[in-house]
């Protein structure tokens, strides 16, 4: 009896490790990587491919800037994948998309990750969506988890896996002896988006962080804003 439980048990994990493996192939498979785009027939497309792979930080901020042009003139990219693709490229610079010469990382482009974190929350989606959430999760500079969490924050998905992210990274912060206010005050306000467009806030964790922030080494602004959404998760 207790071998035949053993192996039920085997089975149901190998069976679950399944799904998971078929679930994280999902996920990735609905999204192109900048490598795939060399086979785009869009010229438009090429060219911020190459800007992006480029060494250096000016051809970067190129691509950032054609894609910035496209989203301000209200125009319909071609393919809307393929940007996403170049945001997710752009916005891993130094992070994880890494060049080094002699030893030394020599792509750590803060600038270039923040824009392009910018640029995903302005195109929205569920991709652009999935790209931020793996910018919050591995960035450590400030000004960049500041504009991945506002991104998220504008894009307006209110689902579990978003809130835990982003609550992560802010207990994250206040666990510093110098947290970031910026980065704080930006999440503060992505989670007010994110409750005032979906279904209200209830997970457990939210509110803890909160607490947290308001007892944080934190200044004024940011405390109050705290207790203005705890308030508002009361309501």
């Amino acid at each position: 009896m207790r071998h035949n439980k053993a192996v039920w048990l085997i089975a149901l994990l190998l069976g679950s490790i399944g799904v998971l493996f078929a679930q994280q192939g999902d996920e990735s498979a609905g999204r192109l990587s900048i490598e795939e785009l060399y086979l785009s027939q869009d010229v438009e497309i090429q060219i911020m491919r190459s800007q992006a792979l480029a060494d250096d930080r000016e051809s970067k901020l190129l691509a950032l800037q054609t894609i910035r042009s496209i989203v301000e003139s209200g125009q319909q990219a071609a393919d809307p994948e393929a940007v996403v693709a170049v945001l997710e490229s752009l916005g891993g610079e130094g992070v994880y998309r890494i060049t080094r010469q002699g030893g030394a990382v020599v792509n750590n482009f803060p600038e270039v990750r923040r824009q392009a974190a910018n640029l995903l929350g302005e195109v929205g989606g569920e991709s652009s969506k999935t790209v931020l959430l793996k910018m919050l999760t591995n960035d450590n500079e400030p000004m960049v988890l500041a504009e991945a969490v506002f991104s998220l924050g504008r894009i307006g998905i209110n689902n579990p896996e978003v809130l835990d992210t982003m609550i992560a990274a802010l207990r994250r912060n206040t666990l510093k002896v110098t947290p970031d206010n910026n980065f704080a005050f930006a999440t503060l306000l992505a989670l007010d988006r994110l409750r005032a467009a979906g279904e209200g806030i209830s997970k457990p964790n939210v509110l803890q962080g909160l607490i947290e922030v308001v007892s944080g080494n934190y200044i004024d602004v940011v405390k109050l804003k705290a207790v203005d959404l705890i308030s508002s998760l009361r309501e």
